[in-house]
């Protein structure tokens, strides 16, 4: 465990969570690319004549393109947030490393 300002955390723990994170964002895109999206698009005779003159089969189709837009954003903020936790990881990296040279310094000026 390291601790930077009183904030403790498992070496590693950044990169593990980001590595865990990163198949269910393309899970949840892909969620919408195989269940959605075929439904998007309706044959003429899906909901029969009157489906297309009432506007029902268009609603339909207009709300399976937002279901799968959503998704994809959702599968999309998954991936952002294993990027950020990448990041995270990275910086406590540097600023650890900045640590060390500060420290040995000193341990230099002082010895």
């Amino acid at each position: 465990m390291r601790s930077q300002q009183g904030f403790w955390y498992e070496e590693g723990a950044y990169d593990e969570f980001a590595r865990a994170l990163d198949p269910l964002g393309d899970d949840v895109r892909a969620a919408g690319s195989d269940h959605i999206a075929p439904h998007v698009a309706l044959s003429g005779d899906s909901f029969s004549t009157l489906g297309n003159e009432s506007g029902f089969a268009g609603a339909y189709s207009a709300r399976m393109r937002e279901l799968n837009a959503r998704l994809d954003e959702l599968g999309g903020k998954w991936r952002r947030a294993a990027d950020a936790s990448r990041r995270t990881s990275a910086n406590f990296a540097t600023v650890e490393s900045e640590q060390r040279d500060v420290v040995e310094r000193l341990r230099e000026d002082l010895g």
